[in-house]
């Protein structure tokens, strides 16, 4: 049985089994397990301090303090494995004031390549990011996107099989962000693994093959959106706007709802946004509010998107 598992774990790119970390008293993760498939991309979200970088920084070794549980690449411990992971940073991991080409031939030679391997590797991670610039230029002189786009392919000379970017969209616009969905879905198609952390959790759910949620540090959630909506409850958005809705009416529909298994997603003065999970709730609470006379505008209803799901988790 054991030899078994051992070849399940060679075939599968990245395991975590039962992960935890902590700062002096303060524990960040709690038994987090996670199997990466082979040219499968899957982003961890949550809500900020949940553990979310921590783990990808445990997971790729930048982090080196001691973890609880194991991690495994392609079977074998991270440690002898590191050759396999690609980690892009938050932070711009570049020399600003050498020159592109210098920066590839510093990253390279940390990463074992030589000046040659290095470049023509550089050329060809440029061609798919459409990062068409001079290679004598100094990442300073480059906008933002760009700026990006560089630390991505200085993080991937050595060919990993495994992607793991740390909140890589953050200040990007609409353009970048679509250069850079463009670049990682070809990387899948290379049968590359990814796993990345994001807070454009609405673009997100049009790209990933799966889902994880952290909250707390532990795993709250892995699937797809559909599974997450079943789990909430909430298949539906209900917005409402009330001409006028008194303290006591408000109680009133809180208790209604938790009752009736309704979800109060977000409430405003005189707004309401209500998850639900069957439409005969919709009629069950749209009666309520006739029993109250209350006057009402409904704003929407429709299917949710990540976004909204997200904050009944």
């Amino acid at each position: 049985m054991n030899f078994l598992k051992k070849l399940k774990q060679k075939n599968k790119p990245l395991t975590s089994e039962s992960v935890g970390f902590s700062y002096t008293n303060q524990e960040i993760l709690k038994d987090v397990t996670l199997n990466l498939k082979e040219g499968e991309l899957v982003s961890i979200i949550g809500k900020s301090g949940c553990g979310k970088s921590t783990f990808l920084k445990i997971v790729s070794g930048i982090i080196s303090k001691k973890h609880s549980g194991k991690i495994k690449i392609f079977g074998h411990n991270k440690i002898f494995s590191k050759a396999k992971l690609g980690f892009v940073p938050q932070e711009l991991a570049f020399i600003p004031d050498l020159s592109i080409e210098d920066n590839i031939k510093i990253f390279g030679l940390n990463l074992g390549l030589s000046e040659e391997q290095s470049l023509t590797k550089a050329r060809e991670l440029m061609t798919l990011l459409k990062l068409q610039e001079d290679i004598h230029k100094k990442p300073n002189q480059l906008s933002g996107g760009q700026k990006v786009r560089v630390n991505i392919m200085l993080s991937f000379l050595h060919n990993p099989q495994i992607l793991i970017l740390d909140e890589p969209f953050v200040g990007l616009d609409f353009l970048n962000r679509r250069l850079l969905w463009h670049f990682l879905e070809t990387m899948k198609k290379k049968k590359k693994s990814i796993i990345l952390t994001s807070h454009l959790l609405t673009e997100t759910q049009e790209h990933v093959d799966r889902l994880i949620i952290l909250k707390d540090g532990k795993v709250f959630f892995r699937g797809n959106l559909e599974s997450l909506k079943s789990k909430l409850k909430t298949h539906y958005i209900l917005e409402l706007r009330f001409s006028y809705l008194s303290k006591e009416n408000h109680t009133k529909i809180t208790k209604y709802c938790n009752y009736h298994d309704i979800n109060i997603m977000d409430a405003y003065e005189k707004y309401l946004m209500l998850g639900i999970n069957k439409e005969t709730q919709k009629n069950m609470i749209i009666r309520m509010f006739d029993k109250l006379d209350l006057k009402y505008k409904e704003i929407s209803y429709r299917e949710p998107n990540l976004d909204e799901v997200f904050l009944s988790a």
